[in-house]
């Protein structure tokens, strides 16, 4: 009786006593299609679900969640679409490490977008504003002097290294045909003059 007695605890002891491990973590690297590049992006944060823990990348697109138990997760990319595509992982018996997250921006304004409204005889300079769109006296002097547009998304605009590639080839293209005097006379508040 003794001995069933000694076999049982030893059983639902090691049974029972088992604690379920929390010291796993989820790390890697994101990288964002940014039209025809792939890119590390200057900022986004990713999310882990159910959790609701965010993680801003660092300088190189790393990201890490810390102390997480074993079970199903799912990260998510925040700031370029808005409805992220889902990650799932499943944590069992280890951590996940170097799980590399690659997404496309969907750019609608792009190196390609600006080189074909180049061609089109269309460029616009991108600006993002508020709510309500400024628009300077001095603006329609600019577009018949350059042949340029302004083009504010307002408070909605695609994501801001789409809005880079843009205007970088637009900035570009003037100064191939104007040399820099066009950049006095620009708005200010163009994204990525200065």
């Amino acid at each position: 009786m003794t001995r069933i007695l000694s076999i049982l605890i030893l059983t639902f002891g090691s049974v029972f006593g088992q604690e379920i491990k929390s010291d796993f973590e989820i790390s890697g690297n994101l990288k964002v299609l940014f039209g025809k590049e792939l890119l590390t992006p200057s900022e986004a944060s990713i999310e882990l679900l159910p959790n609701h823990k965010i993680s801003d990348l660092d300088s190189l697109g790393n990201f890490k969640f810390t102390n997480l138990k074993s079970g199903i997760y799912e990260l998510r990319v925040l700031d370029y679409h808005f409805e992220p595509e889902l990650f799932h992982l499943d944590i069992t018996d280890k951590s996940i490490i170097k799980y590399d997250l690659v997404i496309d921006a969907n750019c609608e304004i792009s190196k390609e977008v600006a080189e074909s409204d180049i061609k089109k005889g269309q460029p616009k300079l991108i600006l993002i504003g508020g709510i309500a769109p400024v628009i300077g006296f001095d603006d329609s002097k600019f577009a018949d002097k350059y042949g340029v547009l302004y083009y504010d998304y307002g408070c909605t605009p695609p994501p801001m290294e789409c809005v880079y590639q843009y205007n970088h080839i637009i900035f570009d293209y003037l100064d191939k045909k104007f040399d820099k005097k066009w950049r006095k006379e620009v708005r200010e508040d163009v994204i990525g003059l200065k």
